[in-house]
């Protein structure tokens, strides 16, 4: 009985634990119990919720394996990329790198010359082989050798037609007179560019030239102003029922033009510098006047304004 008694005086008189005590005694279980938790389940610091680590080595495998073949299929793909990348730069490459050139004419006159432009190209091919491959061509370089080897090509353009093959597209100068120097016939177009060659009608218009300035082919020899004020002034002579036969450039000048009509035996002299229209205006009532009183003159001079001279 006595012994009861001791113990419980003793236990009621033991202090209970401290605060610190137990949250030390709590976090000893909490360590425990994550002890106890399987590794596959517990997370990892700085990770996100979904990085799990596998269940088993065996679920790290499959995971492996199946990482490893979409690894090889995404280097499959690109394999098969680049090389498709790769073939179809070869095929552009060999696509604009012309190793033949055909000539395309406009029509079979032309075509019969064909041989000589073929030549004019491989020649300029041979001094610039780089620009065989198309982006490299200068058209404009081009142009220019033609325009003095062949001066009545206008236009000049190569194009691809098949791999390793284009086709050299020519256009021709269309003549609105012919001109007459010395001894030589040219051709002269729209922009004042002579030349010998024509695949067209030969022009009814005859330009004789009496000034004396050399003309070659190629040569621009009369300037814009020249052919609108000609081709204007044989339009309106036709509206008065006179054809223009030969157009003359008088000796020693290029401002002035005498012009002949048909059935008559004198010519109109005329100047570039004044309005086509109002000298032949005053050329016709010359015309008139002089058939009716039954003269003849050996030239007509309407190039002062307002005044008519004859002789």
């Amino acid at each position: 009985m006595k012994q009861w008694l001791n113990r419980l005086l003793r236990r009621g008189s033991a202090t209970p634990p401290s605060r610190r005590a137990v949250a030390a005694q709590r976090q000893a279980q909490l360590q425990a119990d994550e002890q106890q938790l399987a590794p596959a389940t517990a997370y990892r610091r700085n990770r996100t919720l979904n990085s799990r680590q596998a269940d088993s080595p065996a679920e790290i495998s499959e995971r492996q394996v199946a990482h490893q073949a979409a690894d090889g299929r995404r280097r499959r793909w690109r394999w098969l990329t680049g090389g498709a990348v790769a073939v179809a730069l070869v095929l552009l490459l060999s696509w604009y790198c012309l190793l033949a050139v055909q000539v395309r004419t406009p029509d079979t006159a032309s075509a019969s010359h064909a041989a000589h432009y073929q030549q004019l190209l491989d020649d300029y091919y041979r001094a610039h082989p780089v620009e065989r491959f198309l982006p490299l061509l200068n058209h404009q370089a081009l142009q220019a050798d033609f325009l003095k080897k062949a001066p009545e090509v206008k236009t000049v353009q190569v194009e691809p037609e098949v791999p390793t093959r284009g086709v050299l597209k020519l256009t021709f100068r269309q003549p609105v007179a012919q001109w007459m120097s010395g001894e030589k016939t040219y051709f002269v177009d729209s922009q004042g560019i002579t030349f010998e060659q024509n695949y067209f009608a030969a022009p009814s218009i005859t330009v004789k030239d009496e000034s004396g300035l050399p003309a070659d082919g190629g040569q621009e020899v009369i300037n814009r102003q020249f052919l609108r004020f000609l081709g204007q002034t044989v339009a309106q002579f036709g509206q008065h029922n006179l054809l223009v036969t030969e157009a003359i450039l008088p000796a020693e000048t290029i401002r002035q033009m005498a012009f002949q009509l048909q059935d008559k035996p004198y010519r109109i002299k005329m100047t570039i510098d004044r309005e086509s229209q109002a000298q032949v205006q005053q050329a016709v009532l010359a015309i008139r006047h002089l058939e009716s009183t039954g003269q003849t003159p050996s030239y007509i001079d309407v190039r002062v304004d307002q005044r008519v001279f004859y002789k």
